[in-house]
């Protein structure tokens, strides 16, 4: 691990940490990321339950052992503050399905190699506005083989889409997630640089 961030406060210097993790090392942890999920997921806008938390685990759990998978944690002094994770999309990805509007084939066929899709990426409200999330997002993209990234985010989330918007990201259309009560997801692709 190493520190990349000090955040003054009136009565110490707290050091962030960055830290790679794989998929067995994340599998140890599976159970402190769903708390995070859960506590930042039931917050505005999202409002979201235990069951949203218990969809998590289990997709996450199939999503540690894909092809392309990178998390980047965030932590003060072994606490967990924030993560952020994703997985490369195969030819047969899903990923495109369910689009509210349909985008044209040349957008949405995959190959091997063109696009890694970025999962999540959560910080606990207390971190925040320390341009956290943008460390561990340059991260997770920074090196990355594949042509592009896409994530989703939700069009309420006004700060995520901003912060996405700054971060080069570009919406391409909504989809919604095949979940009963499952609300519109925004689509969004930046494209890579090697």
């Amino acid at each position: 691990m190493r520190s990349l961030f000090k955040e003054e406060r009136p009565l110490a210097s707290i050091a962030i940490e960055l830290h790679d993790a794989d998929g067995d090392e994340a599998a140890r942890r599976l159970d402190e990321y769903r708390d995070v999920y859960a506590e930042v997921h039931a917050e505005q806008p999202y409002s979201w339950g235990p069951e949203y938390a218990d969809l998590f685990h289990r997709r996450f759990d199939a999503q540690r052992q894909q092809d392309g998978f990178a998390l980047v944690e965030a932590r003060v002094t072994g606490t967990l503050i924030g993560l952020g994770f994703g997985v490369a999309l195969s030819p047969v990805s899903p990923w495109w399905q369910n689009l509210m509007t349909p985008l044209p084939p040349e957008v949405t066929e995959e190959r091997p190699g063109r696009t890694w899709a970025l999962a999540d990426l959560m910080v606990r409200e207390r971190w925040r506005r320390l341009h956290l999330a943008e460390a561990i997002h340059d991260r997770l993209l920074d090196g990355r083989p594949e042509e592009r990234a896409t994530m989703t985010v939700l069009p309420s989330a006004d700060a995520a889409h901003a912060a996405a918007l700054k971060w080069g990201w570009e919406k391409i259309g909504q989809k919604r997630v095949p979940l009963p009560g499952a609300p519109v997801f925004d689509v969004l692709v930046k494209t890579l640089g090697h």
